[in-house]
């Protein structure tokens, strides 16, 4: 979808999307997508979201994709917590063989849904094993990465190798999960501390020793440690929004707001301006508000749709069944083995859809009893999150939230070299004036 967005030849400037989950279930992706759409002038309409004004959608959203958020965070949780089990059980918590290794099915004994269900282990690969011992071996003693590559012929890019690297105790023969971080947090780095790590000793064959594992893994940890953090700077943050009482708009100059010989720092204003939306976000007015627009964003459905599927896949099911039962009798049996094929494809399209429904239905009936203290939470997380956004993101979300931000300069003078009181009006959309300015004669803000 990104790509087709910024694609020269795209014909289209509107996105239709069923609700707010399937942008993303996660509210930061959901935000960049959205900050790219608009920044290329593309509408994003959803089926299952009402129209609004422009600061209850953002709220309203916001409040969805909270909710979309916690379900995402709940499955995720059930199959990590799967995952982590299979591991402690000493098989693969899923993925490709590394490279030295090849993958061996074992069978649980179980069935699920009529087929066997099998978990991984790993075995020796008699070629790139030995290679990838020696490179190991090699690198535990400081030897150049590539160099050694090439001298063993190990045909694998420079990235890969360095994963490997840190692979090292799987080398060693054990079975290590839970090495890298969520999205969420790429933050902090790519890989978790190996504290957290997760690992069942002995669980396959060994290519290297634990102690040559160790003193790969220490070497890597004190390189990243010693490499200094990357600096990041940003542009003004309520660029175009700053205006005087006539209208004329203040401009960002040396980490200042400047208009003619007034002038005000960036950071001051901006803390200033932050703080107020804050207040209006978590106000009484804006949890009242935001609770009945999501009583009324979706409304719990009378069933009737769920079941029909219900009926459509049962229906289903028996007629794969029959056809099942005749292909055990016929001698040409081609025909009914591709009918039961076009049925299983209509019945795995079914079932796909009544997970949706389920979920929607679901996700609506919690809406729908959603009370404001629920709303009060969402909307004091949301003014938190405030502090964690990027730049980038900051700035949209300000620029859509705030319509005017009124300074006078004539307030901006000093007295006996102190700064007198600033007027600072802001201007929200689609909220009220609910508390008092820095005494002055202008109105709330």
């Amino acid at each position: 979808m990104l790509r087709e967005l910024k694609a020269r030849e795209r014909t289209w400037s509107a996105i239709l999307i069923y609700d707010t989950s399937r942008i993303g279930r996660r509210r930061y992706i959901a935000e960049a997508f959205r900050h790219e759409c608009k920044k290329l002038g593309v509408e994003i309409i959803f089926a299952k979201v009402p129209e609004v004004d422009p600061i209850s959608q953002v709220i309203l959203d916001s409040v969805l994709q909270a909710m979309d958020e916690v379900h995402s965070l709940m499955s995720r949780e059930k199959g990590l917590a799967g995952m982590a089990e299979n591991v402690r059980q000493g098989f693969r918590a899923g993925g490709r063989a590394p490279y030295g290794y090849r993958l061996i099915s074992i069978d649980t004994g179980q069935i699920r849904d009529g087929q066997a269900v099998t978990k991984s282990r790993l075995d020796l690969d008699s070629v790139a094993g030995p290679k990838i011992a020696k490179w190991l071996q090699g690198r535990a003693l400081n030897k150049n990465g590539s160099r050694l590559a090439d001298e063993l012929g190990i045909e694998l890019a420079k990235s890969t190798l360095s994963h490997l690297e840190w692979s090292a105790l799987t080398y060693a023969g054990h079975t290590v999960w839970n090495m890298h971080r969520g999205k969420e947090e790429v933050g902090a780095g790519r890989r978790r501390p190996r504290s957290e790590w997760i690992m069942q000793r002995d669980t396959h064959p060994a290519l290297i020793t634990e102690d040559t594992a160790l003193a790969i893994l220490a070497r890597l940890e004190t390189a990243r440690e010693s490499r200094a953090p990357r600096a990041r700077i940003s542009d003004y943050l309520l660029a175009g929004k700053v205006l005087t009482p006539d209208g004329q708009a203040w401009h960002g100059n040396s980490g200042n707001y400047r208009i003619g010989k007034a002038n005000i720092r960036s950071s001051i204003l901006e803390e200033a301006v932050l703080q107020q939306v804050a207040i209006d976000i978590r106000s009484d007015l804006m949890v009242a508000t935001m609770t009945e627009k999501a009583r009324a964003a979706q409304q719990p459905s009378d069933g009737q749709e769920i079941r029909g599927l219900q009926n459509e896949l049962r229906d289903t099911d028996i007629r794969m069944k029959k056809l099942t039962n005749l292909v055990e009798e016929t001698s040409a049996p081609g025909p009914l083995l591709r009918r039961l094929e076009e049925l299983e494809v209509t019945r795995a399209d079914i079932q796909q859809r009544l997970v949706q429904l389920i979920e929607e239905a679901g996700r609506a009936k919690a809406l729908a009893a959603i009370q404001e203290n629920d709303v009060r939470k969402m909307l004091d997380a949301l003014a938190d999150d405030m502090a964690t956004l990027d730049r980038d993101h900051l700035k949209d979300f300000i620029g859509t939230l705030i319509e005017g931000i009124y300074l006078d300069p004539a307030t901006l003078g000093t007295r006996g070299g102190t700064r007198k009181s600033v007027c600072l009006v802001v201007e929200v959309s689609g909220i009220e004036p609910l508390t008092s300015c820095m005494p002055c004669k202008r109105s709330p803000s």
